[in-house]
Protein backbone atom coordinates (compact mmCIF):
# COMPACT_ATOMS: atom_id res chain seq x y z
CA UNK A 1 0.00 0.00 0.00
CA UNK A 2 3.12 1.97 1.09
CA UNK A 3 4.73 1.75 -2.20
CA UNK A 4 1.20 2.93 -3.95
CA UNK A 5 1.44 5.68 -1.92
CA UNK A 6 4.49 6.51 -3.24
CA UNK A 7 4.13 5.96 -7.09
CA UNK A 8 0.75 7.89 -6.81
CA UNK A 9 2.59 10.61 -5.24
CA UNK A 10 4.88 11.19 -7.94
CA UNK A 11 2.43 11.02 -10.75
CA UNK A 12 0.48 13.83 -9.13
CA UNK A 13 3.47 15.48 -8.36
CA UNK A 14 4.31 16.10 -12.08
CA UNK A 15 0.40 16.72 -13.58
CA UNK A 16 -0.05 19.29 -10.34
CA UNK A 17 3.04 20.95 -11.43
CA UNK A 18 1.93 20.80 -15.22
CA UNK A 19 -0.93 22.11 -14.82
CA UNK A 20 0.20 25.33 -12.17
CA UNK A 21 2.51 25.67 -15.48
CA UNK A 22 -0.37 26.61 -17.19
CA UNK A 23 -2.11 28.29 -14.32
CA UNK A 24 1.51 30.84 -13.76
CA UNK A 25 1.61 31.87 -17.25
CA UNK A 26 -2.01 32.77 -16.98
CA UNK A 27 -1.95 34.41 -13.97
CA UNK A 28 1.84 36.22 -15.15
CA UNK A 29 3.67 35.03 -11.69
CA UNK A 30 6.52 34.76 -13.70
CA UNK A 31 10.82 34.90 -13.24
CA UNK A 32 11.62 37.91 -15.27
CA UNK A 33 15.50 37.46 -16.52
CA UNK A 34 17.96 39.71 -14.82
CA UNK A 35 21.89 40.18 -13.81
CA UNK A 36 21.07 37.30 -11.71
CA UNK A 37 19.60 35.13 -13.61
CA UNK A 38 21.40 32.15 -15.64
CA UNK A 39 17.86 31.72 -17.96
CA UNK A 40 17.10 33.83 -20.92
CA UNK A 41 13.64 33.01 -21.58
CA UNK A 42 10.61 34.41 -19.15
CA UNK A 43 9.57 31.35 -16.80
CA UNK A 44 6.92 30.26 -14.91
CA UNK A 45 7.24 30.07 -10.97
CA UNK A 46 5.30 28.16 -8.23
CA UNK A 47 6.10 24.43 -8.74
CA UNK A 48 6.78 24.36 -5.22
CA UNK A 49 2.83 24.61 -5.13
CA UNK A 50 2.72 21.24 -6.08
CA UNK A 51 5.07 19.45 -3.77
CA UNK A 52 3.61 21.10 -1.13
CA UNK A 53 0.10 19.84 -2.05
CA UNK A 54 1.34 16.24 -2.66
CA UNK A 55 3.23 16.04 0.39
CA UNK A 56 0.64 17.19 2.59
CA UNK A 57 -1.79 14.37 0.90
CA UNK A 58 1.05 11.94 2.06
CA UNK A 59 1.50 13.43 5.67
CA UNK A 60 -2.85 13.15 6.19
CA UNK A 61 -3.17 9.47 4.76
CA UNK A 62 -0.09 8.24 7.00
CA UNK A 63 -1.44 10.29 9.73
CA UNK A 64 -4.58 8.26 9.65
CA UNK A 65 -3.45 5.49 8.27
CA UNK A 66 0.58 4.96 9.66
CA UNK A 67 0.50 6.64 12.98
CA UNK A 68 3.72 4.79 13.66
CA UNK A 69 4.89 6.75 10.34
CA UNK A 70 3.46 9.92 11.05
CA UNK A 71 2.77 10.58 14.90
CA UNK A 72 0.87 13.02 16.54
CA UNK A 73 3.24 15.51 17.08
CA UNK A 74 5.40 15.40 14.18
CA UNK A 75 2.13 15.68 11.79
CA UNK A 76 0.93 18.92 14.09
CA UNK A 77 4.83 20.42 13.47
CA UNK A 78 4.57 19.95 9.65
CA UNK A 79 1.34 21.56 9.56
CA UNK A 80 2.60 25.53 9.72
CA UNK A 81 4.71 25.35 6.85
CA UNK A 82 1.55 26.25 5.16
CA UNK A 83 2.45 29.67 6.25
CA UNK A 84 5.42 29.57 4.55
CA UNK A 85 3.67 28.61 1.31
CA UNK A 86 0.89 31.28 1.60
CA UNK A 87 3.33 33.83 2.19
CA UNK A 88 6.15 32.35 -0.71
CA UNK A 89 3.39 32.24 -3.25
CA UNK A 90 2.74 36.27 -2.54
CA UNK A 91 6.13 36.78 -2.40
CA UNK A 92 6.54 34.98 -5.76
CA UNK A 93 3.72 37.62 -6.91
CA UNK A 94 5.14 40.82 -5.16
CA UNK A 95 8.05 41.36 -3.64
CA UNK A 96 7.24 41.79 0.17
CA UNK A 97 9.16 43.28 3.05
CA UNK A 98 11.99 41.26 4.40
CA UNK A 99 10.09 41.41 7.95
CA UNK A 100 6.97 40.31 6.89
CA UNK A 101 8.89 37.34 5.77
CA UNK A 102 11.21 37.01 8.93
CA UNK A 103 7.76 37.46 11.21
CA UNK A 104 6.00 34.74 9.59
CA UNK A 105 8.90 32.04 9.89
CA UNK A 106 9.16 33.02 13.02
CA UNK A 107 5.23 32.54 13.88
CA UNK A 108 5.93 28.76 11.91
CA UNK A 109 9.19 28.05 13.80
CA UNK A 110 7.34 28.91 17.26
CA UNK A 111 4.29 27.17 16.59
CA UNK A 112 5.98 24.22 14.83
CA UNK A 113 8.60 23.80 17.80
CA UNK A 114 5.83 24.02 20.40
CA UNK A 115 4.30 20.90 19.17
CA UNK A 116 8.24 19.02 18.69
CA UNK A 117 8.27 19.90 22.76
CA UNK A 118 11.22 21.65 21.61
CA UNK A 119 14.65 20.38 20.73
CA UNK A 120 15.83 18.00 23.90
CA UNK A 121 20.01 18.06 23.77
CA UNK A 122 22.26 18.40 20.72
CA UNK A 123 23.90 15.12 20.93
CA UNK A 124 27.72 15.59 19.81
CA UNK A 125 28.82 11.96 20.53
CA UNK A 126 31.69 12.58 23.18
CA UNK A 127 29.53 14.85 25.06
CA UNK A 128 25.86 16.77 24.56
CA UNK A 129 24.28 20.36 25.48
CA UNK A 130 21.20 19.91 27.72
CA UNK A 131 20.24 23.21 28.75
CA UNK A 132 16.94 24.19 27.73
CA UNK A 133 17.66 27.63 26.92
CA UNK A 134 20.90 27.30 25.04
CA UNK A 135 19.41 24.34 22.64
CA UNK A 136 16.43 25.53 22.03
CA UNK A 137 18.00 29.54 21.41
CA UNK A 138 20.49 27.21 19.13
CA UNK A 139 17.73 25.63 17.42
CA UNK A 140 15.12 28.27 16.25
CA UNK A 141 18.59 30.09 14.84
CA UNK A 142 19.34 27.20 13.02
CA UNK A 143 15.53 26.71 12.27
CA UNK A 144 15.12 30.31 10.58
CA UNK A 145 18.40 29.67 8.99
CA UNK A 146 17.17 26.02 7.60
CA UNK A 147 14.32 28.08 6.09
CA UNK A 148 16.48 30.86 4.42
CA UNK A 149 19.27 28.77 3.07
CA UNK A 150 17.05 26.26 1.03
CA UNK A 151 15.95 28.84 -0.62
CA UNK A 152 19.14 30.67 -1.63
CA UNK A 153 20.11 27.66 -2.48
CA UNK A 154 17.32 27.54 -5.45
CA UNK A 155 19.53 28.87 -7.84
CA UNK A 156 19.73 26.87 -11.27
CA UNK A 157 17.82 24.27 -12.51
CA UNK A 158 17.28 21.20 -10.90
CA UNK A 159 19.77 22.37 -8.00
CA UNK A 160 17.60 22.35 -5.18
CA UNK A 161 15.32 19.46 -5.87
CA UNK A 162 18.06 17.15 -6.69
CA UNK A 163 20.21 18.09 -3.09
CA UNK A 164 16.59 17.69 -1.45
CA UNK A 165 16.26 14.28 -3.15
CA UNK A 166 19.32 13.56 -1.73
CA UNK A 167 18.76 14.57 1.76
CA UNK A 168 15.42 12.42 1.97
CA UNK A 169 17.37 9.33 0.82
CA UNK A 170 20.50 10.00 2.82
CA UNK A 171 18.26 10.21 5.94
CA UNK A 172 17.40 6.16 5.55
CA UNK A 173 20.46 5.40 6.62
CA UNK A 174 19.84 6.64 10.33
CA UNK A 175 16.22 6.45 10.67
CA UNK A 176 14.48 3.28 8.84
CA UNK A 177 11.72 2.23 8.47
CA UNK A 178 9.97 4.64 9.81
CA UNK A 179 10.95 7.47 7.75
CA UNK A 180 7.88 9.37 6.18
CA UNK A 181 11.01 11.49 4.02
CA UNK A 182 10.85 8.74 1.43
CA UNK A 183 7.20 10.28 0.48
CA UNK A 184 9.05 13.11 -0.05
CA UNK A 185 11.59 12.11 -2.69
CA UNK A 186 7.82 11.19 -4.63
CA UNK A 187 6.06 14.34 -4.64
CA UNK A 188 9.67 16.26 -5.27
CA UNK A 189 10.07 13.83 -8.64
CA UNK A 190 7.06 14.80 -10.04
CA UNK A 191 7.98 18.65 -10.02
CA UNK A 192 11.97 17.82 -10.76
CA UNK A 193 11.13 16.46 -14.09
CA UNK A 194 9.88 19.65 -15.42
CA UNK A 195 12.41 21.86 -13.59
CA UNK A 196 15.76 19.79 -14.91
CA UNK A 197 17.36 22.09 -17.11
CA UNK A 198 16.03 23.25 -19.37
CA UNK A 199 13.70 24.55 -16.84
CA UNK A 200 9.97 24.60 -17.99
CA UNK A 201 8.92 25.84 -14.39
CA UNK A 202 11.14 27.21 -11.25
CA UNK A 203 9.84 26.22 -7.52
CA UNK A 204 9.95 29.91 -6.42
CA UNK A 205 9.79 30.57 -2.68
CA UNK A 206 6.73 28.48 -1.98
CA UNK A 207 8.69 25.21 -2.62
CA UNK A 208 12.34 26.49 -1.24
CA UNK A 209 11.12 27.71 2.13
CA UNK A 210 9.12 25.26 2.81
CA UNK A 211 11.75 22.29 1.91
CA UNK A 212 14.06 23.85 4.34
CA UNK A 213 11.31 24.25 7.06
CA UNK A 214 10.51 20.84 6.31
CA UNK A 215 14.61 19.73 6.92
CA UNK A 216 14.23 21.04 10.17
CA UNK A 217 11.35 19.92 11.68
CA UNK A 218 12.62 16.49 11.00
CA UNK A 219 15.87 17.38 12.17
CA UNK A 220 14.72 18.17 15.38
CA UNK A 221 11.79 15.23 15.39
CA UNK A 222 14.63 12.60 14.55
CA UNK A 223 16.80 13.86 18.19
CA UNK A 224 14.05 13.91 20.01
CA UNK A 225 12.46 10.69 18.98
CA UNK A 226 15.32 8.25 17.25
CA UNK A 227 18.07 9.46 19.36
CA UNK A 228 19.64 10.55 15.94
CA UNK A 229 21.87 13.38 16.77
CA UNK A 230 20.85 16.69 15.35
CA UNK A 231 24.77 17.08 14.36
CA UNK A 232 24.33 14.03 12.05
CA UNK A 233 21.77 15.81 10.61
CA UNK A 234 23.40 19.15 10.03
CA UNK A 235 26.26 16.77 8.20
CA UNK A 236 23.31 15.35 5.67
CA UNK A 237 22.23 19.02 4.53
CA UNK A 238 25.76 19.73 4.47
CA UNK A 239 26.01 20.23 0.26
CA UNK A 240 23.27 22.98 0.64
CA UNK A 241 24.37 24.50 4.30
CA UNK A 242 27.85 25.19 3.62
CA UNK A 243 27.40 26.62 0.30
CA UNK A 244 25.08 29.16 1.32
CA UNK A 245 27.29 29.84 4.75
CA UNK A 246 29.84 29.72 3.21
CA UNK A 247 28.95 32.54 0.49
CA UNK A 248 27.18 34.36 3.23
CA UNK A 249 30.42 34.99 5.71
CA UNK A 250 32.49 35.99 2.65
CA UNK A 251 29.62 38.90 1.68
CA UNK A 252 29.64 39.71 5.21
CA UNK A 253 33.31 39.81 5.36
CA UNK A 254 33.31 42.26 1.93
CA UNK A 255 30.17 44.06 3.76
CA UNK A 256 28.47 43.35 0.80
CA UNK A 257 24.18 44.05 1.53
CA UNK A 258 23.29 40.18 2.12
CA UNK A 259 19.74 40.99 1.21
CA UNK A 260 20.57 41.89 -2.60
CA UNK A 261 20.75 39.60 -5.56
CA UNK A 262 24.38 38.46 -6.69
CA UNK A 263 25.98 35.13 -8.55
CA UNK A 264 29.04 34.55 -6.06
CA UNK A 265 27.60 31.05 -4.42
CA UNK A 266 29.67 27.97 -5.85
CA UNK A 267 27.31 27.11 -7.93
CA UNK A 268 26.60 30.19 -9.33
CA UNK A 269 30.24 30.04 -10.09
CA UNK A 270 30.76 26.46 -11.49
CA UNK A 271 28.13 27.35 -13.73
CA UNK A 272 29.93 31.39 -15.07
CA UNK A 273 32.89 28.53 -15.32
CA UNK A 274 31.23 26.80 -18.13
CA UNK A 275 29.64 23.95 -16.53
CA UNK A 276 26.67 23.33 -17.80
CA UNK A 277 23.45 23.25 -14.82
CA UNK A 278 23.48 19.49 -15.01
CA UNK A 279 26.82 19.31 -14.66
CA UNK A 280 27.06 21.20 -11.40
CA UNK A 281 24.14 19.21 -9.88
CA UNK A 282 26.46 15.65 -10.99
CA UNK A 283 29.63 17.73 -9.45
CA UNK A 284 27.53 18.55 -6.10
CA UNK A 285 25.91 15.34 -5.59
CA UNK A 286 29.64 13.68 -5.47
CA UNK A 287 30.12 15.53 -2.78
CA UNK A 288 27.35 13.93 -0.98
CA UNK A 289 29.21 10.58 -1.49
CA UNK A 290 31.61 12.03 1.36
CA UNK A 291 28.48 13.14 3.09
CA UNK A 292 26.88 9.54 3.41
CA UNK A 293 30.36 7.84 4.28
CA UNK A 294 30.73 10.43 7.09
CA UNK A 295 26.93 9.81 8.50
CA UNK A 296 27.27 6.58 7.92
CA UNK A 297 30.64 5.48 10.08
CA UNK A 298 29.47 8.19 12.96
CA UNK A 299 25.71 7.14 12.80
CA UNK A 300 27.22 3.74 14.07
CA UNK A 301 30.19 4.73 16.09
CA UNK A 302 28.90 7.97 17.91
CA UNK A 303 31.95 8.86 19.66
CA UNK A 304 33.11 9.82 16.22
CA UNK A 305 30.76 12.30 14.98
CA UNK A 306 33.09 15.30 16.04
CA UNK A 307 35.91 13.73 13.99
CA UNK A 308 33.71 13.24 11.17
CA UNK A 309 32.23 15.99 11.25
CA UNK A 310 35.50 17.35 11.06
CA UNK A 311 36.53 15.46 8.17
CA UNK A 312 33.48 16.14 6.03
CA UNK A 313 34.05 19.70 6.50
CA UNK A 314 37.14 19.86 5.28
CA UNK A 315 36.84 18.31 2.33
CA UNK A 316 34.43 20.89 1.63
CA UNK A 317 36.75 23.88 2.01
CA UNK A 318 39.00 22.05 -0.30
CA UNK A 319 35.72 21.86 -2.54
CA UNK A 320 35.11 25.71 -2.36
CA UNK A 321 39.24 26.39 -3.01
CA UNK A 322 38.95 24.09 -6.65
CA UNK A 323 35.78 26.60 -7.03
CA UNK A 324 37.98 29.55 -6.06
CA UNK A 325 40.61 28.55 -8.20
CA UNK A 326 38.09 27.96 -11.34
CA UNK A 327 36.30 31.01 -11.17
CA UNK A 328 37.32 33.66 -8.38
CA UNK A 329 34.52 35.63 -6.35
CA UNK A 330 33.15 38.62 -7.99
CA UNK A 331 34.00 41.53 -5.72
CA UNK A 332 31.04 44.28 -5.97
CA UNK A 333 31.89 48.07 -7.25
CA UNK A 334 30.87 51.28 -8.42
CA UNK A 335 31.58 49.70 -11.84
CA UNK A 336 29.04 46.33 -11.37
CA UNK A 337 26.32 48.75 -10.43
CA UNK A 338 26.47 50.67 -13.38
CA UNK A 339 26.72 47.88 -15.85
CA UNK A 340 23.56 46.31 -12.84
CA UNK A 341 21.91 49.40 -13.21
CA UNK A 342 22.15 49.22 -17.15
CA UNK A 343 21.53 46.05 -17.60
CA UNK A 344 18.29 45.87 -15.58
CA UNK A 345 17.10 49.26 -18.01
CA UNK A 346 17.75 47.35 -20.89
CA UNK A 347 15.97 44.18 -19.71
CA UNK A 348 12.70 46.25 -18.59
CA UNK A 349 12.92 48.07 -22.47
CA UNK A 350 13.38 44.34 -23.89
CA UNK A 351 11.21 42.72 -21.14
CA UNK A 352 7.88 42.00 -23.86
CA UNK A 353 10.15 41.54 -26.68
CA UNK A 354 11.66 38.04 -24.74
CA UNK A 355 10.92 34.77 -25.95
CA UNK A 356 8.86 33.48 -23.19
CA UNK A 357 7.94 29.95 -21.91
Amino acid sequence: MLWILFFISLFLSWVITYIIRKWAIKKRLLDMPNQRSYHTKITPLGGGIAIVACWYMCISFLYAAYPELMPDNLFNALIPGILLLIIGVKDDAIQLSPWIRLITQTVAILISMYFLGGLSQIDFGAFSLTSPLIVNTLAFIAFLWYINLFNFYDGIDGNLGTESISICIISLLLVFPDNPLIFLVACIGGFLKLNWQKAKIFMGDAGSTFLGFNFAVFGIYFQNEHNVSIVLWVMVCMVAIFDTSYTLIRRIIYKENVLTPHKNQMFHRLVSSGFSHQQVVIIQQCLNLFVIAGVWYAHSNPLMIIPASACIIAIFLIYAYWVEKRYPWQKKNSKNKVQAKNYNQVQHYKRDKLKTF
